[in-house]
């Protein structure tokens, strides 16, 4: 999620401002102004979150419920969760809750698979023996072409989100998140839940 990388962001625009002309005793007020954007740029990050009609929050209970299909739509040659891919959705939920991913497969083609990963970028072509972030945050066999969630067929995985951080949804059927098949999936140490696009 970027609201992550603000922060960071600022320091090095704070540390190339002062580096190149900022020697003029300006430097920490340049930072300063650097770093009051972020910081208004990452609250508008948790401002923009929505609820769509395939997430629900019970606060009681400490669970966040997904339906998530995979190829829901023919963007990314269906290689997508709800239509999204590439890494242009976040799902944002809770430390601490259940996760329930109801996860179905409306790919006519071909098997898909889901898991937390706790990469959010750079997948390789193929996994080998994937773990997921949390205990039982996978689909069953999640490599395979013959025995992932193939088409029409659904599964649901269930996991305890109890790590803040920023990680991914992600496809492992070989070449699938290496072309685009994932999304990010944050845990928020605010308590924050929702789903932002980008």
């Amino acid at each position: 999620m970027n609201r992550s990388f603000a922060p960071s962001l600022a320091a090095v625009l704070g540390l190339i401002a002062t580096a190149c002309g900022g020697g003029n005793g300006g430097g920490a007020e340049e930072t300063a102004a650097t770093q009051q954007p972020a910081a208004e740029a990452e609250a508008g990050a948790a401002a923009s979150l929505s609820m769509p009609e395939w997430m629900s929050v019970d606060e009681a209970a400490k669970t966040v419920t997904l339906d998530i299909i995979a190829g829901k739509d023919d963007s990314n040659n269906r290689w997508n969760f709800n239509g999204y891919s590439r890494g242009n959705g976040t799902v944002v939920v809770p430390v601490g809750y259940n996760v329930v991913i109801n996860f179905r497969n409306d790919d006519p083609n071909i098997a898909h698979s889901i898991g937390v990963d706790a990469r959010t970028g750079n997948f390789p072509a193929t996994f080998q023996d994937p773990q997921p972030v949390f205990a039982g945050a996978i689909s069953p066999n999640p490599t395979s072409m013959q025995e992932a969630t193939q088409p029409g067929d659904s599964a649901t995985i269930s996991f305890t989100a109890d790590q803040a951080g920023d990680y991914s949804l992600v496809c492992y059927i070989p070449a699938h998140a290496a072309t685009g098949m994932w999304i990010h999936f944050a845990v928020s140490a605010e308590g924050e839940a929702g789903f932002a696009s980008s």
